[in-house]
């Protein structure tokens, strides 16, 4: 009911009870007047006062919640409105009027005047679910004020709003009246059990009574009849306080009409006042879990899975399922690191070795407040050691570089799974499984259930097929000092700084080009803007694709995603911080992960790496001296100095020069 209407309602109470013009008593019923307007307070010309070609003032209403202004073509005259214009349609709408009687029907009268001269029309109409027949279309009569009747029946709705639409008429005096020969009954809560909010004998609750719209209702809580002389008055919707078992009886009242009695009966149960309480009772246990808003016993949501109408929730004692099944509805339904007080009857029940509130035929949710956080931090996950999981049931728990299949078990029970053998960091709700514990990952406040973890010192086994919009984090560090070999398996937009490909080999040349993003399975020489420490990547795309080598010449570029050893003969190269490619001295020489290493024939004394057509580095070996003053070739092979030298690039000393 909006704030017109609530006002609408209670004027119309006060005005049925206090006037004996709006409620009379008929042989056939009470007269009720649901709505009255005069138009009263509109004091400029036209209209009332005889003239009939005059009324263009603002529009004033004695009941708010009228819709028609000067924008809607409806000005105000004299003591009544005028709608519409020469050319223009105006239109005003009432605000919501409400009936009492069970019939819900109506008769709207209003009187209306046309123009000084030409033809002009008024139409009324009615929002859904209400049909009107009588004078709802008219031709007014030219400075002529004419009385007009209309039957408004409700069919489907539950108040009534009417339109009047037409070009240059009169408006005054709308009534709406119904005759009242039955009322509804008031509502009573129905029957429930309650339960103490501590340990005194006695508990008490509320329940609540709302009268049938204008109603005056007379109730009892000792289980007498009540009557217009026996009972308390409720005049507008209450919250009745009782005391222990208490059985509620009302009835309701406008004029000489009576509505039929309604009886309900609370009863007083049991209840526990944490959830490490209620895990603590026998299987089958009907109780009251309350949970009260202070620091102490404050729960939150944790996780609401829709599929099975289970709510995990946590306080400071411990988690729990609440389990409704179809039995009961959570109203509304429960969001993530929402608060929850207030108290919920269950059965204490296991499944599996879940702790569970089941639903009962004494469920309801009408005493459970659901409700935003307001300043209060968010509900994170608990950051456990494996070793604890046993202690969490229920929970909402982060374990980081899990092995799945190995280490731990994880169940797509909330739609987010994994695959045997990925290294991962889980975010989810412990869930038992007969002996086992496994983790159903959940995703939610900017934490992923599943995060993909590539370590440089660890194994990595690639899914079977693509996985989508994942997270994926990295435990590597890539150095904005020097260039450093990259491949991972997964797409890179961007990266602030440096990314370069492998494109053509000539001679011993090694040539590198400029590229824009990392593509999965490549590998590449990156050197970043600054230092990139562990990082993680949103939203990607985990391939299958093997690591890839790329093969220009005699030499290869191989792209590696797990700690790889090395052959020792010569012919597979590392680059190191400095810039120079090594090549293992000893079996069991690891290169780490996501790197990448160059394969090159045995025997060569020197390699060139260039960027974009720029020499930037010689790779020397060992045969050449970077301390003598010979001079060598982008091959590695020494040349004399002369006058006559071709143009092109040599070394000397480790560094290059150019000669032009």
């Amino acid at each position: 009911m909006n704030i017109s209407m609530k006002r609408l309602f209670f004027i119309s109470l006060l005005l049925g009870m206090l006037s004996p013009v709006l409620q009379t008593a008929k042989a056939d019923g009470v007269l009720h007047v649901a709505f009255s307007e005069a138009f009263s307070s509109n004091n400029v010309t036209g209209g009332r006062d005889g003239d009939y070609g005059a009324g263009s003032g603002t529009p004033h209403y004695d009941l708010d919640g009228w819709s028609g202004t000067n924008t809607n073509k409806v000005y105000g005259a004299n003591k009544c409105i005028r709608i519409g214009t020469s050319t223009d349609n105006g239109t005003c709408s009432t605000p919501e009027i409400v009936l009492i009687g069970t019939a819900k029907t109506a008769t709207l009268t209003f009187n209306a005047a046309g123009w000084s001269s030409g033809t002009n029309k008024l139409t009324v109409t009615a929002n859904e679910g209400v049909t009107l027949s009588g004078d709802t279309e008219v031709t007014l009569g030219n400075s002529t004020w004419t009385s007009y009747t209309v039957t408004v029946t409700l069919t489907t709705a539950k108040s009534v709003q009417l339109t009047f639409t037409g070009k240059r008429g009169f408006l005054d005096d709308v009534k709406v009246q119904e005759t009242v020969t039955a009322i509804n009954a008031p509502t009573l809560s129905d029957g429930f059990y309650f339960w103490p909010k501590t340990t005194e004998a006695i508990a008490t609750s509320n329940i609540t009574l709302t009268p049938s719209d204008s109603t005056t209702v007379y109730y009892t809580t000792d289980g007498s009849e009540p009557s217009s002389s026996n009972g308390a008055v409720a005049t507008m919707t209450s919250n009745i306080v009782i005391n222990g078992t208490t059985t509620v009886k009302a009835i309701g009242y406008y004029g000489s009409v009576v509505s039929s009695v309604v009886s309900s009966t609370y009863t007083q149960g049991s209840t526990v006042n944490s959830i490490s309480a209620f895990r603590d009772l026998s299987v089958d246990t009907e109780a009251r879990l309350f949970l009260d808003d202070d620091n102490s016993h404050e729960a939150r949501v944790l996780y609401y899975d829709e599929t099975r109408h289970q709510l995990f929730v946590r306080d400071q004692t411990g988690a729990l399922c609440i389990d409704f099944g179809s039995t009961a509805t959570f109203n509304p339904t429960p969001q993530y690191n929402q608060h929850i007080a207030g108290w919920v009857v269950g059965r204490r029940a296991d499944d599996s070795g879940l702790p569970k509130l089941v639903a009962t035929d004494n469920t309801t949710t009408s005493y459970l407040a659901i409700a935003n956080q307001v300043t209060e931090g968010q509900t994170a996950p608990k950051d456990i050691n494996l070793a604890y999981i046993d202690d969490n049931v229920a929970d909402w728990v982060v374990l980081q570089d899990m092995r799945v299949g190995t280490d731990v078990a994880v169940t797509d029970r909330f739609g987010t799974g994994s695959y045997t053998g990925a290294l991962t960091d889980l975010s989810g709700i412990v869930i038992p499984n007969g002996g086992d514990k496994l983790i159903a990952p959940v995703t939610q406040n900017g934490i992923p259930g599943v995060v993909y973890v590539i370590d440089e010192t660890k194994s990595f086994v690639a899914p079977a097929s693509d996985i989508n919009h994942v997270t994926v984090r990295l435990n590597r560090t890539l150095s904005s000092d020097n260039w450093n070999t990259f491949a991972v398996p997964f797409d890179i937009a961007s990266l602030d700084g440096y990314i370069r490909e492998f494109d053509e080999a000539d001679g011993n040349v090694l040539k590198f080009k400029n590229a824009s993003s990392i593509v999965a399975g490549t590998p590449y020489l990156v050197k970043p803007a600054a230092d990139i420490v562990n990082p993680t990547y949103s939203d990607v795309t985990l391939s299958a694709t093997a690591a890839q080598t790329i093969t220009k010449g005699d030499y290869s570029f191989a792209a590696i995603y797990q700690p790889t050893d090395l052959a020792t003969d010569k012919t597979e190269l590392f680059l190191k911080t400095d810039g120079k490619l090594y090549y293992p001295t000893a079996l069991g020489t690891q290169l780490r992960g996501m790197r990448a290493f160059f394969r090159a024939p045995a025997g060569v004394t020197a390699r060139v790496l260039v960027f974009d057509d720029e020499l930037t580095e010689i790779q020397k070996m060992s045969t050449v001296d970077s301390h003598s003053d010979q001079v060598y070739d982008l091959q590695g092979r020494p040349v004399s100095v002369s006058a006559s030298m071709p143009k092109g690039i040599y070394v000397v000393r480790g560094k290059k020069i150019v000669i032009r």
